[in-house]
Parts: C-alpha cells; sequence; structure tokens
C-alpha cells in the first residue's frame, strides 16, 4: 500500500509538466456561526451532561462556488459533528429566496461537516440523532443555517477568473497527527500489511490532497484540504464550543495568508471512520491527546495539518493544473433495499442489506476516544438481547411476518447483537418503550427516552436516516464523492477505487472522499472489520453488505456522469421524509441543566 501511494504522488509531478492551465470563476466566504445563548447541549459523544457554558474558538461556515460556462457546483464546510438533510433544505431554501438566479439547488451544494465533537447539537429532525441533546433545538438549527446561507451569498458576489490546482503528498509516518483507533479490525483485511499496537500511526491513508485556488501565481484566493482524521482531540469533559484540530488548521493558515486578502481555508474530513488525533496504541504514554490540556492536544495535531498543507500549496512539485469542467450528480438512495452487485460482496453473491438497526457495541464505545458503557451493563443488555431474540423466533409467540422479517434482520446484520432497530422503532425488540428494563447506568437515556415517547414524539417516521443523498462532484479532472456518514480507511480506499476505475472513461485522474457530507447514516466499514463488531461495525447502520451497496449505488452514478448530458436518463428517487413542526415542538420541550 505504501508503494502505491508513493507512485501516486510521482505521477502527479509528472503530470504537471503536461496538462494544460483553464481558468473558472471561483468565489469564496466565510461567515461566524453565531449562538443566541452559551449553554447547549454539545454534540458528537452520546453524552446527555456534555454541554457547553462559553465559547473558546467561533465556528464557522466556509463556501467555495465554482462556475463555467454549463454548471454551477459550491461546497460548504460547516463547523460542525454531522449534516442533516433537513438542514441544507432550509438553507437552499434560503437561498432560492434571496437570489433566485444563483443557480444553487439540492442538486448542486455539497454541505459537509467539519467534524468537530465540541459544537452545539439538536439539529437533525431524525429523533435518535437528539436524542441525547434533550430533543430538536431550533435555534441551534437556525444558527447553522444563517451561517451557512451568509457565507454562500458573501461567495455568490465574489467571483473571479482563478486557477485551480490539486496538491497531494504523503504525510510523514514520523507525525503524531493521527493515529487508527481500531487495529484488530483494520488488519482482518486483506489486502493490508499487518501492523502492531506501535505502529498505528501507519495503519491509515496518510495521504493529504487538496484544492489550491488563485487568482495568479502570486495571488491566492482559498483552499480545501482534505485528510483523513476525526475532530475529537477535544473530549467528553469539555464545556467550551471549538472546533477541534481542524478548526485550528484552518485559522492557521487564513492567519497566515490574511496579508495577502481575505483568504478562506477549508479542512475537511477523509475516510476516517477508525482514524483518531489520540493515541492508540503502546509506544507512547500520552494521557489521550499528546497533551493534558486537550486544546494544546487539538492544536497540536492541528498545526501538522496546517503545516504539511502549507507546504504542499507552496511548492512548485506539488501544484497539478485542473481543467475548467465541472459536472455532477445527486441522488437520493434507500439504504436498507439495497440489492448489492455480487462483484462487491466478499462471496461474489448477491446480498441485500437490511433495516437500520445499532449494535451493542456502538454502546461499548472505544477505550479512548470514547469509552462506553461497563462489561458488566454490556453483560446484561446481551442477556436481554437474546431473551428476545429466542422469543421472536417462537411460533406460538411470534407471527409468522413477524419471523420473517427478523430472518431478514438476521442474515443481513450478521454477529451484531441488535440494540436499536431504528426502523421499527424497538429496543431490545421492545415497541413498548416505557417497558424496557435497562440498565441503571443507562437510565438517564431511558428517561429520555419514555420521555419523548410518551410525550409522541417519536411516531413519525424512522429514528434515523434511511433514506440518503449519494452524491458526484467533477471539479476540474478530480472527482469527489459526497458521503452521508463516516467510512473507514480500507472501506474509503475501497469505494474510491471502484468509483475510478469508472471514471477514468471520461478523463478523471483521482477520487477523493469527503464524509459527513448532506445527511449521516452512521459508520461503514468492510466486510471483514464489521464481523469484529467493534464500535464502527456497531454503528454501520445497515448490515455487513453495507459498503458493497455504497460501491454499487455510487458506480451506478459513475456510470452515468460518463454519459453525454442528453443521454442521462435518471430514475425517479425516493425522498426523505417531512416532519411535521408538532412532533419536533414535542420533542423539544426537554431543558438543559
Amino acid at each position: 500500500m505504501w508503494n502505491e501511494f508513493n507512485n501516486y504522488t510521482i505521477s502527479f509531478k509528472l503530470f504537471t509538466l503536461v496538462l494544460p492551465l483553464f481558468t473558472m470563476l471561483i468565489g469564496v466566504g466565510k461567515s461566524k456561526v453565531v449562538f443566541k445563548k452559551l449553554q447547549m447541549p454539545l454534540f458528537g459523544y452520546g453524552n446527555s451532561e456534555h454541554v457547553s457554558e462559553a465559547i473558546e474558538n467561533d465556528l464557522h461556515a466556509r463556501a467555495f462556488v465554482f462556475r463555467n460556462d454549463q454548471s454551477t457546483l459550491a461546497i460548504v464546510h460547516l463547523e460542525c459533528w454531522i449534516i442533516s438533510h433537513h438542514l441544507k433544505k432550509a438553507i437552499v431554501d434560503d437561498l432560492n429566496s434571496l437570489n433566485k438566479d444563483s443557480g444553487l439547488t439540492m442538486q448542486n451544494i455539497m454541505l459537509c461537516a467539519q467534524n468537530t465533537h465540541s459544537a452545539p447539537g439538536g439539529y437533525s429532525h431524525y429523533a435518535f440523532l437528539n436524542l441525547t441533546t434533550g430533543g430538536f433545538h431550533s435555534d441551534v438549527f437556525n444558527a447553522y443555517r444563517k451561517a451557512c446561507v451568509e457565507a454562500i451569498s458573501k461567495a455568490l458576489k465574489d467571483f473571479e477568473k482563478c486557477d485551480l490546482h490539486l496538491n497531494a503528498e504523503m504525510m510523514d509516518p514520523a507525525s503524531d497527527v493521527a493515529f487508527n483507533r481500531s487495529l484488530d479490525a483494520y488488519n482482518s483485511n486483506p489486502e493490508v500489511a499487518v501492523l502492531d499496537e506501535n505502529h498505528t500511526q501507519l495503519a491509515f491513508n496518510r495521504m493529504m490532497k487538496q484544492l489550491k485556488i488563485s487568482v495568479n501565481d502570486s495571488i491566492q484566493k482559498g483552499l480545501i484540504n482534505w485528510f483523513p482524521v476525526q475532530g475529537s482531540s477535544i473530549s467528553a469533559k469539555n464545556k467550551r464550543i471549538h472546533p477541534d484540530n481542524k478548526g485550528y488548521a484552518a485559522s492557521l493558515f487564513e492567519n497566515d495568508k490574511s496579508e495577502e486578502r481575505s483568504f478562506v481555508a477549508a479542512f475537511c474530513g477523509e475516510a476516517q471512520g477508525d482514524v483518531s488525533p489520540n493515541y492508540h496504541g503502546r509506544a507512547k504514554w500520552w494521557p489521550r491527546g499528546r497533551y493534558e490540556d486537550e486544546f494544546k492536544s487539538a492544536y497540536f495535531s492541528g498545526f501538522f495539518q496546517f503545516e504539511h498543507a502549507k507546504r504542499i500549496f507552496e511548492s512548485f512539485d506539488y501544484q497539478i493544473p485542473m481543467s475548467n469542467t465541472l459536472d455532477y450528480f445527486h441522488y437520493f438512495v434507500n439504504m436498507s433495499e439495497v440489492m448489492c452487485d455480487k462483484q462487491f460482496t466478499h462471496d461474489k453473491k448477491q446480498h441485500q442489506t437490511g433495516a437500520a438497526a445499532l449494535g451493542l457495541s456502538f454502546l461499548e464505545g472505544d477505550d479512548v476516544d470514547n469509552p462506553g458503557i461497563d462489561t458488566f451493563t454490556a453483560t446484561l443488555i446481551r442477556g436481554i438481547d437474546s431473551y428476545k431474540n429466542t422469543i421472536r423466533k417462537m411460533p406460538v409467540i411470534s407471527s409468522k411476518e413477524n419471523r420473517s422479517h427478523f430472518k431478514d434482520l438476521e442474515e443481513a446484520h450478521g454477529p451484531k447483537h441488535l440494540l436499536v432497530e431504528l426502523e421499527e422503532k424497538r429496543v431490545l425488540g421492545y415497541s413498548k418503550l416505557n417497558l424496557i428494563p435497562l440498565p441503571g447506568v443507562m437510565t438517564e437515556i431511558g428517561e429520555e427516552l419514555n420521555r419523548q415517547y410518551d410525550a409522541g414524539a417519536l411516531i413519525e417516521n424512522t429514528w434515523a436516516p434511511v433514506i440518503v443523498p449519494l452524491q458526484i462532484f467533477i471539479i476540474g479532472d478530480v472527482a469527489i464523492l459526497g458521503f452521508p456518514g463516516e467510512i473507514t480507511t480500507v472501506a474509503g480506499d475501497r469505494l474510491k477505487s471502484t468509483i475510478l476505475k469508472v471514471l477514468e472513461k471520461r478523463g478523471v485522474m483521482d477520487v477523493i472522499l469527503t464524509s459527513n457530507t448532506n445527511e449521516f447514516s452512521g459508520y461503514t466499514t468492510t466486510f471483514e472489520e464489521y464481523q469484529l463488531q467493534g464500535f464502527e461495525g456497531g454503528f454501520t447502520l445497515f448490515g455487513q453488505h453495507t459498503l458493497a451497496a455504497f460501491q454499487t449505488e455510487f458506480s451506478k452514478m459513475a456510470e452515468v456522469l460518463c454519459l453525454p448530458a442528453e443521454k442521462r436518463h435518471i430514475p425517479e428517487a425516493p425522498q426523505p421524509p417531512e416532519f411535521s413542526k408538532s412532533e419536533l415542538e414535542k420533542r423539544s420541550v426537554m431543558k438543559i441543566n
């Protein structure tokens, strides 16, 4: 794998000699997220006591709008944990009311989250995604909405002819910027070199890529950077709003360029589902990150990213001119009903995804980033799960239809202990949530679940996204996948390789994956990683064939993008559900202590 990455970098240098340079119109914009109050639930660790008391560093929305004679595209980067489809829809509605000629729609805006775990939550319309934030918070929703609209509006007024270059290089393997947090799962993949716990810093793709936006050789305008590391340098003990390591990287870069003109830099996530800025392994004696002070640890990781980004931004060796091509495809897919193409499955047979469900290992967390429930509690839950599963298989008690449904769940989810069935709205097999025998350690979550259940706030639609948006942008000679969630290192490599094989036919030279884009549908692992049922496998909502499903659906989209526009026949797609104002209000009555 290392040789492949190094050859890739060398080939980039050769391309700089042969590719012509084209210009396109590009505008950039940045806006601060302004919250009306300081005491808000922070989102990312699933901890209801993770509540802000102050702002350490402001959060921002950053927008980049690209335009040529045929198309307009926008990449919008928001410093929060994840993206909600309904938030994006509200942003697009506001844009259309302000500027009907913007040319921007749900299809050609890519809204991605930076993944800080120290930003306010409660802005998703799905019940599960605001369970630990005390329900839906319209003030948080509107703060993010306003910042994104302002950033895009600024970018639309900032158009000028620009050159676009791709920079890419491996980060030094000696730098402690990030580590694989699920090494056993990573090592289960047949294509990787097996690593021990002294080398977790090598168990992820250390390639940094970025799009450099320049007005001319001496004036730079902006940067969109991709590097896989999660925004979890700062733990759930923190009580202050903060954009974490990538927030530091962005601010450092913008401040470094501020003397020239207004410069906007976004540091996006890539295939980082199993990648942590905190140390996992045995070679170092770190408290969590590099320092006891978690803000200092976040700066430490962010500075590595900034320093490397600046070096390849400024070096002639890493400037690959991009053409002025712009193209895109956006499509909604029901991820619980995908029949996977057998070329992507582990046994080369057709398999189908299953109804969305969380596994027990999700609740168990991991030892460093987000420690979960204790072993005793996990054992109790396994006992409850086994008891309910036995009952669901008994003809005397369970109907034929229910037994058939449960068999489908077992086939799709394999070794996963089903904790929450997000489509059937069951917890440990119970649909009457006030009857669930939750262990004492889970009393607080149980009380909030019961509160929402009794209030009638869990009735409409599924508890988590099932119909999710997939998106592909082609900017210059690079394809950018808008991935609706987190994806692990090897799963991301497989997906990007799959799509590159298709898009090479139309001249695409590289594929970049942007995580947490447009919606959040949990994690995605490889089939092999899933079998171990670590945190990431338990959070892979649609079962053990989820990656194969994404490969299947993204491949179809890539094939369409290889056709001339007039020959693209796009089938009708399912649409995400709408939630009533009444249900959201019922979910919003919880007050933060």
